[in-house]
Formats: C-alpha cells, structure tokens, sequence
C-alpha cells in the first residue's frame, strides 16, 4: 500500500505502472492483481485507508473547533504530503476519467459538514455561516501552500515544509480561527447580559397607553 502510494503521487493513476509498484513492494506484481484485481483496485484501496484514518480523527473529535481543525489539518497534510499530490493528479486529469471512489470521499465531507453545522447549531459559528463553503474555506488554508509549493517560496521565501514556515503559517491559521470566533463569543456573552430576567419582573405597560388601548376597545 505504502508503494502504490508512493508510484501514484509521484506519476498520477494513469501515468503510475504496476511493474513499478510491485517493484518498490519487492513483491510479484501478480499479487497486486492476485489481491486486488487491477491498478483500479489498488487505487480504490489506497484511497480508502486514508479515508478510515481521518474519519477516525473525525468520530474521536466530533466537537474539535475549527481552529483546531485548522492547525492539526495542515500538519497532517505536512505529514502525508504524497495523499495531496494523488488529488492533485486527479484535478489535472479530471476530463479524462471518472473519479475513483467518489462516494465513499462524499461521505466523508458529508460528515465534516455536519460537524460544521453542529457548531453553528451550538453557537460556535455566526449564524449566517454556509457550512459547504466554510469547509472549502478550510480545506484551502490546510493545503494551498503544499499544493502550490511556489508560492510561498516567492511570497516568504521558504519551502512550506520548512519548519520555520510551518510554525508562522500555524500561528497564521490560529490568528484566523481567534479572530472567527471572537465576534460569535462576544454576540453569544451580549445575548445572555441582554436577555430578560423573568425572576425579577418585567417592565410594567406605560399607564396612557394603556387607558387609550381600553377606549379603542369599548368603542
């Protein structure tokens, strides 16, 4: 699994050869067809472990914010940088073929979403927050550097895996992640001063309005 990871990253489904696979595997490359039953399969497979990884992050953090998210989301992608470079593949050849466990990938941000909208329910996020685009939103900050290595070699002048980078991008998405639940916080602490406290009554109706209210009535 880890060399078919290591073949598709580095040449895409298409490009990527079995008899290369088998060869960093040290193993007969009928037993890629024997176990799997074509590169497809393989594919399929390789995809599906890191889909169980990270639902199993998901299911052991369901209420983790989304800074949080942020931070450990981008050193996760440092830490498997070939899963990106597979996807990165896939975008450049998304005319050509049908994408390859698109349902099981589906569900899989179907449940980040609800997450999301977990939060929101729960006064973690503005009310008026679009889930879908907000974990877009998410998913550009955690992997734009390592998508687009060039960038931040032109913009900061250094590789996004170089620590130094890692470490001011980190505090970046912090500050980002603050500064996004900051205005929810404070709305959420001025709703609670500002609701009216029914053990202490509650302002008695102004006398004229009252009189002029009962004359509408009798006539």
């Amino acid at each position: 699994m880890a060399a078919a990871q290591k073949e598709f990253a580095a040449s895409g489904f298409a490009g990527a050869r079995t008899d290369a696979i088998a060869c960093r595997a040290r193993v007969n490359e009928r037993m890629i067809f024997y176990c799997f039953g074509s590169k497809e399969g393989l594919y399929r497979a390789v995809l599906g472990q890191k889909l169980s990884e990270k639902a199993g992050i998901l299911e052991s953090t369901p209420d983790m914010d989304l800074t949080s998210s942020l931070v450990e989301g981008f050193a996760a992608a440092c830490a498997d940088a070939d899963s990106l470079r597979m996807w990165q593949w896939e975008a450049l050849d998304a005319g050509n073929r049908k994408l390859v466990a698109a349902e099981e990938r589906r569900a899989f941000f179907r449940a980040e979403v609800g997450r999301l909208r977990r939060a929101k329910a729960n006064g973690n996020l503005p009310a008026d927050a679009d889930e879908e685009m907000l974990l877009l939103v998410s998913c550009a900050l955690r992997c734009f550097p390592l998508a687009m290595p060039q960038v931040p070699l032109l913009v900061a002048g250094m590789d996004p895996l170089d620590p130094e980078f890692r470490r001011r991008w980190s505090a970046c998405l912090e500050w980002i992640g603050r500064r996004l639940f900051a205005p929810t916080q404070i709305n959420r602490d001025q709703f609670a001063q500002l609701k009216p406290d029914k053990s202490r009554g509650q302002k008695k109706p102004d006398a004229a309005k009252s009189a002029k209210s009962a004359v509408r009535a009798d006539n």
